[in-house]
């Protein structure tokens, strides 16, 4: 049997192409699905064919990953600006700390320093003496040829403020003298008395005179100028010695 008939329901007989009922083409029967469940057609209505509801598919739910765990055991990472902070709090902590312990180690070395120093006054000077050092003497203290490496000049007077250092790497010795006569004068005489290997720098107001003897490890320098204020002559005499 090729089925019924879409509008009637009659059963159609195979090999047949109209219903032998109703007329209807049977090429509208093949189009049913045969799937198509049948209704019979009420006693005084014509039978309607009623098509298979579709399968109904629900809506795919939307992704929703899960959240991030951090694994055991990590730590999560800390921001660049907290950390570059606390490592400049510990730099300047360690700066200031260095500088304490400079500031307290050179009021230390003062303190010894000030309990080994030790200062004379004899009426004509001072004199300082520093342990390891050596002495520092200021003041009107006569001076002889022997500390100047050179004879004063003949009727100068010390001036105040001769100056002698003695130290373990050698002495120096500072005096400063004044005489009525000219610069002219005094310089003459002091180019005799250092010799031909004496070194000379003269101008209008006056003259050094330098002698350095290498063997000796000594340097005698004399500087000559005439005072304006007054008109006469002042001489500086420095000899220094190595050890």
């Amino acid at each position: 049997m090729a089925g019924f008939c879409t509008k009637c329901g009659a059963p159609l007989s195979d090999g047949i192409a109209f219903c032998t009922k109703c007329g209807t083409p049977v090429a509208a029967a093949d189009a049913v699905p045969a799937s198509a469940p049948y209704v019979p057609p009420a006693s005084n209505a014509p039978a309607v064919y009623t098509p298979p509801a579709a399968a109904y598919t629900p809506p795919a739910a939307a992704y929703t990953p899960p959240p991030a765990y951090a694994s055991p055991g990590t730590t999560p990472p800390q921001k660049s600006g907290s950390s570059a902070l606390k490592i400049i709090l510990i730099i300047v902590a360690v700066f200031v700390g260095l500088g304490i312990l400079s500031v307290a180690g050179i009021m230390f070395g003062i303190y010894r320093v000030s309990k080994a120093v030790h200062v004379s006054d004899n009426g004509k000077g001072v004199e300082l003496t520093v342990p390891g050092a050596g002495t520092f003497s200021a003041g009107d203290t006569p001076v002889s040829a022997s500390d100047l490496g050179v004879d004063t000049y003949p009727g100068a007077s010390q001036q105040k403020g001769a100056l002698k250092i003695n130290t373990p790497k050698g002495t120096m010795v500072t005096v400063v003298f004044e005489t009525s006569d000219s610069a002219d004068k005094v310089i003459d005489y002091y180019k005799e008395k250092l010799g031909s290997g004496v070194s000379v720098m003269q101008s209008d107001k006056g003259a050094v005179l330098t002698l350095a003897d290498d063997a000796k490890k000594s340097t005698v320098m004399v500087t000559v100028g005439a005072n304006d204020s007054d008109g006469k002559t002042a001489i500086s005499i420095t000899h220094t010695v190595g050890s």
